[in-house]
This record gives structure tokens, sequence and C-alpha cells, in this order.
């Protein structure tokens, strides 16, 4: 049992340490799928996402293969935008591939604003995303 009824400095969670606020990596036989739990995605959650994201790419047979799912997130920073360049550029670079789906209509804009959806492999579902992944 533990005890959080202690002056506590860092959060008290029960959480196992496999499992993560920020990210849950589902494998699969073409990659992994990284759902991003977090509504906002700022300056510390990209910090925090894109290390686990990076752990999970390099884990599998199938390395640098990455479905990153976006269904939770309602805000995404300009930290988040260069988390997905990043790690599209690490995959790429190591002969894999990130595709990305389940943005929300604003986040979507922000892309085609920013010219990133012209970048990044950008699909709606999740079952498009394992397609494209091949």
């Amino acid at each position: 049992m533990f005890n959080c009824s202690a002056v506590v400095l860092f959060p008290c969670t029960l959480r196992s340490m496999s499992e993560s606020a920020y990210v849950k990596v589902q494998p699969i036989a073409s990659g992994v799928i990284c759902a991003v739990l977090s509504e906002k995605v700022g300056g510390r959650e990209s910090q925090v996402i894109e290390q686990e994201i990076r752990a999970a790419m390099t884990a599998g047979a199938k390395k640098h293969r990455v479905i990153m799912d976006m269904k939770a997130v309602g805000m995404l920073a300009s930290m988040g935008l260069g988390m997905l360049v990043s790690l599209h550029k690490t995959c790429a670079g190591e002969g894999g591939k990130l595709v990305i789906c389940n943005l929300s209509e604003d986040i979507a804009q922000v892309l085609k604003i920013t010219h990133l959806e012209k970048v990044l492999r950008i699909v709606k579902t999740q079952d498009d995303a394992i397609k494209a992944l091949g």
C-alpha cells in the first residue's frame, strides 16, 4: 500500500513503470502505435512525449515505423510542432516512417498554414495509418 498523505514533493501515482500519462504504446506487425494521451502538447509535454516515442520506435522488430495517434490532443504548441518534425526526420533518416492520424480540425489547420502537411504523412484514421505504414 502506498501512503500519499505525507508531504509530497512529486505527484504520487500508482502507475507501473511501462505505463505513461502521456503516451500509450501498442506494438503492431508493421511497427508501433503511439497514442498521445495528453490533451495539451506544450513545451514540457512535447519533451516527455518525444522521449517516450523515441524509446518505443527503437524497441520493436520494425524500428522507426511509427503511427502517432493524436485523437486526444486539442492543443499543439510550437514545441509540439517541432517534436513532430524531429520525429519525422529521425524515422525518415533511419529508413522508417512516421504517420500521424486523428488530428483535430484546428491542429490540421495549423499544419496546413505552416505547410507541415506537405512534409508530414497525415491521414484521417488509425486504420488509414496502418495501411499507410505498410
